[in-house]
């Protein structure tokens, strides 16, 4: 997978390098400080991108007019703004212009990498204060719905309303979902696109976090089957 990054702080930038590369094996990354390089490469006939992730507030920003050439010259590699803005009308009138998710850097950093990929699979992403429901608005193709919903259904299901888990991260309740059903590490880590030493630390957190002396014990308390 190839990613162009753009943003002005080149931090930001090694954050996402290192979120995408704990997602997928191979993945080879470009950089842009701002809106000039940003779309010199998107007119040069470089290798093709599988995604471009960027900022809004870099130096050379133009307008929407400008997000909107960047989203058609991209096309058809999927865009996502990883942006500070989170202003609601902010984030609506960016999503208009056709990129395919906006991501505040507010969110949990979890989240941030299945909304990558996601996003690189060919799915969309509009955060709730967005779109006006309960929970954020997430659409994706059916070969990557294969992938991800069964344990974002055991998630919403059997595991969000129980309050012993409030403490988990987004990821560690996917891999605690994943683990519900009866995977293996390297099997959750498959399923995830995660090393099976980042698993691991996961389900190391995921028993820490419960006070549970196994993965067994784990399971029970996610379904409150286990009272202690």
């Amino acid at each position: 997978m190839r990613v162009l990054l753009a943003d002005d702080h080149s931090i930001i930038r090694n954050a996402l390098k290192f979120i995408l590369q704990d997602l997928e094996a191979e993945v080879t990354f470009e950089e842009a400080p701002g809106y000039p390089s940003l779309e010199d490469r998107l007119a040069a006939e470089g290798p093709p991108l599988d995604m471009v992730v960027m900022d809004l507030q870099m130096p050379g920003y133009e307008g929407l007019a400008q997000i909107r050439r960047i989203v058609e010259r991209a096309a058809p590699t999927p865009i996502a703004v990883f942006s500070m803005m989170e202003a609601v009308e902010d984030m609506r009138v960016v999503l208009r212009q056709g990129v395919r998710a906006f991501i505040p850097k507010s969110t949990d950093e979890a989240l941030i990498g299945t909304l990558l990929k996601l996003v690189a699979g060919g799915g969309t992403y509009v955060p709730a204060q967005v779109s006006g429901i309960t929970g954020a608005r997430c659409s994706a193709p059916p070969a990557l719905n294969t992938v991800l919903a069964p344990a974002i259904r055991t998630i919403g299901e059997d595991l969000d309303d129980n309050p012993r888990l409030n403490e988990l991260t987004r990821r560690q309740r996917e891999v605690l979902a994943l683990m519900s059903q009866g995977l293996s590490n390297l099997e959750i880590g498959n399923r995830l696109g995660l090393n099976l030493s980042t698993v691991k630390t996961h389900v190391t957190g995921i028993l820490k976090a419960l006070d549970a002396g196994n993965r067994t014990q784990a399971v029970l308390m996610a379904r409150g089957l286990d009272h202690g």
